[in-house]
């Protein structure tokens, strides 16, 4: 019997509401362009050198008792599944049109789109070309399809628990989304024997994501750089028991929402001890984090950068420490706030 060649792509589009699959992922087939929610991986990441890690089908079942006066197991009865350590990781990047500028022409492809809705934020236009998200006062929920070779699954009603931005000097800043699944029927949304689509990434396979470098970084108020650096945002996701989830007997109900800054900052001599004061601070912090990964378009230009602000930066703690003969201070924990609903977080494409 012949083996069965590997190939892997998922596709994400939004849902509705929960429990409402997604109108057009499930019915995908061949080919397939950025349009229809695709996102190329980044080879360094994942199985396969794919950028995307595969779920984990967890086997959820109530067990029956040992055979009698044995200790041989008899198989057990089947509850539902889990579906687990579902993640993709993707190279921050513009979606490569020339600015004319117009409303909107910065938004990011669809299903990076998409996942940056399913992370908890909300787009909308800002000044002509650019595209703006910040936090949503809610949750947006996904569908996923998921080609895995020949078999084609469809997940429903799944969240971005985790959103990591994960920035390193010298090399492309890298997105890892990893996926809360709600739910998956066995019967229904699992396909075998299906032909690989043909994938048409277009702009998102030829255009090089911008570098980490010359970003203009400022945190506590100081401008300075920095040797590492990873903001996440963080979604708590509580699940609650529901007779009438068809699936799973369980709903999810988002219960918080906390975006952070973890990394290794260069101490400016100007205000060595800026940090230390914001970690003691007994007032609402001001200072922001900022930063400008790649080079804003202007008329013409090709729109591949983005703008980030951490506003209001509070830090969990501090440690000082040592880079080659320089002083650096690593920060943990330090959360975006605000007053304002929605207002502690900024991710503009320009």
């Amino acid at each position: 019997m012949a083996d069965q060649n590997w190939a892997t792509a998922l596709a994400v589009e939004t849902q509705a509401d929960f429990d409402t699959i997604g109108p057009n992922v499930p019915g995908l087939g061949s080919p397939l362009a950025v349009a229809d929610g695709i996102v190329l991986g980044d080879r360094a990441s994942g199985d396969g050198e794919s950028g995307i890690t595969i779920a984990t089908v967890q086997r959820i079942a109530r067990q029956i008792p040992q055979v009698a006066d044995s200790f041989t197991e008899q198989a057990d009865s089947f509850q539902r599944v889990d579906i687990t350590g579902f993640s993709i990781a993707f190279p921050m990047q513009g979606n490569g049109a020339t600015s004319t500028p117009a409303a909107g022409e910065a938004k990011p492809f669809a299903g990076i789109d998409a996942i940056f809705q399913g992370a908890g934020l909300v787009g909308a236009n800002g000044t002509n070309p650019l595209y703006e998200y910040t936090p949503l006062a809610g949750t947006t929920y996904l569908t996923i399809g998921l080609w895995v070779a020949d078999l084609f699954y469809v997940f429903k009603s799944c969240v971005v628990e985790s959103l990591d931005i994960v920035l390193t000097p010298g090399e492309n800043a890298i997105i890892t989304a990893n996926f809360l699944v709600g739910s998956h029927d066995p019967a229904t949304q699992l396909t075998d024997g299906v032909t690989f689509p043909t994938l048409d990434y277009g702009t998102m396979a030829t255009l090089a994501a911008p570098t980490v470098d010359g970003l203009a970084f400022s945190a506590f108020g100081q401008a300075r750089g920095f040797e590492s650096m990873t903001i996440t945002i963080a979604n708590a996701i509580a699940k609650f028991k529901d007779s009438n989830v068809a699936l799973t007997g369980e709903r999810q109900a988002q219960t918080g929402r906390v975006i952070t800054a973890n990394g290794t900052i260069y101490v400016a001599a100007a205000d060595s001890k800026a940090a230390y004061d914001n970690v003691t601070g007994t007032t609402a912090p001001t200072a922001d984090l900022t930063f400008q990964l790649g080079t804003i378009a202007g008329a013409a230009g090709v729109l591949n950068a983005f703008k980030v602000e951490c506003n209001n930066l509070q830090a969990e703690s501090i440690k000082h420490n040592e880079i080659g003969d320089v002083l650096a201070v690593e920060i943990s924990n330090a959360k975006c706030t605000a007053t304002a609903a929605g207002s502690e977080f900024k991710l503009t494409a320009n």
